[in-house]
C-alpha cells in the first residue's frame, strides 16, 4: 500500500495534517539542505514521541556533503536517532553508508542524491550495500519511474507535489550579491525572474537553494503510481499556505478515477494555475553535436 510522506512547514502543520499523512520528513540543523525549517534533535524529540503515539513514521534527512569535522557529531546524531527508533535516514553523502556497514548504527537508509537517483542499476548497487529505499529524482519521466520500480527490490519514494529543489550551493550567493552592490537585505527568502517565470530562492546559513517556478501537481499520476505499489508519495510544503496544504492532502487521499480530474482542477484553481506536471512527460535526450567543418 502506498503511503503519503510530507515535509512539514512546522509543528502546527504536522498537527493539522495528521489525518492525511503516514510519514513525516524533517531537516536537521547543520546536517540538512532544502528545508523550510531545521530542527535540533532535542527540539524534535517531543514531536517524535507524539507522532509515534499516533502511529506515524518519522524520517530524518541528512542530505548535506559531509566534511571531516562533521563525522564525530554525525556519529553522535545517528546513535541518538537509533534510540528514538527513527524509521529511516535520507542520505546524500556516502559516509552514512560506510558508518552503517561498520556497525555504527542500524537504521534504514534512503538514497537521496536528488538529481542522481535516476536508474535501477544504481538502485540495485546501493541495495547490495544495505540501503533500503531510494527517493527518486524529480527530473525523470513517469515511464522511467515505472521502469525502475519493475527492476529493483528497493522501496521507492516519488516526489508528487510541491516546489522542487533545482539548485543548491553552500555559498551565500544572494547575500554576497547584496553586500557587493550595497543593497538592503530582506531576510532569507527571495525571488528571481527569468523568461517570464518566477523562481523562489532561499539564502540561509546552509547556503543558497533555488526552487522550481511551478508547483508539481501529479494528482492523476499518483493513481498510476499507487497501482504500481510505489512505497511513498512525497509532498513538499515549501512556499505553500498551510490551509492549502491540508486541502491538497485531503484531495489526494480521496482520489478515485472518477473524481481525479475534478480534484486536480480544484487544486490548480486554489494554486492560481501555477502548477505543472514537472518532468513526468518530458524525456531528457542528450545528442552529440555534429562537428561542422
Amino acid at each position: 500500500m502506498t503511503k503519503y510522506m510530507l515535509t512539514p512547514k512546522d509543528e502546527k502543520e504536522v498537527l493539522k495534517t495528521l489525518p492525511y499523512v503516514d510519514s513525516y520528513l524533517f531537516g536537521i540543523k547543520g546536517f540538512s539542505r532544502n528545508f523550510e525549517h531545521y530542527y535540533t534533535l532535542e527540539e524534535l524529540k517531543p514531536l517524535i514521541v507524539e507522532l509515534k503515539k499516533n502511529q506515524k513514521e518519522v524520517f530524518l534527512s541528512i542530505n548535506k556533503n559531509m566534511h571531516t569535522s562533521d563525522l564525530e557529531p554525525l556519529k553522535v546524531l545517528l546513535k541518538e536517532c537509533e534510540v528514538l527508533k527513527i524509521d529511516g535516514i535520507f542520505y546524500y553523502d556516502i559516509s552514512l553508508v560506510k558508518l552503517k556497514k561498520d556497525g555504527w548504527f542500524d537504521l534504514p537508509l534512503v538514497w537521496h542524491q536528488e538529481h542522481m537517483t535516476t536508474n535501477y542499476e544504481t538502485c540495485n548497487f546501493w541495495e547490495k550495500q544495505g540501503v533500503s529505499m531510494a527517493c527518486l529524482s524529480s527530473e525523470i519521466t513517469l515511464e522511467e519511474i515505472i521502469e525502475i520500480k519493475q527492476n529493483t527490490k528497493m522501496g521507492l519514494i516519488v516526489p508528487i507535489f510541491g516546489y522542487l529543489p533545482m539548485f543548491v550551493s553552500k555559498r551565500n550567493l544572494v547575500k554576497n550579491y547584496i553586500e557587493r552592490f550595497q543593497l538592503e537585505g530582506r531576510g532569507i527568502e527571495y525571488q528571481i525572474k527569468k523568461e517570464g517565470y518566477t523562481y523562489p530562492i532561499v539564502n540561509d546559513e546552509m547556503g543558497t537553494q533555488v526552487y522550481s517556478s511551478h508547483i508539481l501537481n501529479g494528482m492523476e499520476e499518483s493513481l498510476l503510481l499507487r497501482d504500481e505499489d510505489i512505497s511513498y508519495l512525497l509532498f513538499y510544503s515549501f512556499h505553500i499556505e498551510p490551509k492549502c496544504m491540508v486541502e491538497v492532502l485531503k484531495s489526494y487521499r480521496s482520489l478515485t478515477r472518477e473524481n481525479v480530474l475534478l480534484e486536480e482542477e480544484k487544486i490548480d484553481h486554489m494554486l492560481k494555475g501555477n502548477t505543472d506536471k514537472g518532468f513526468f512527460y518530458k524525456e531528457t535526450v542528450f545528442r552529440v553535436k555534429k562537428n561542422e567543418k
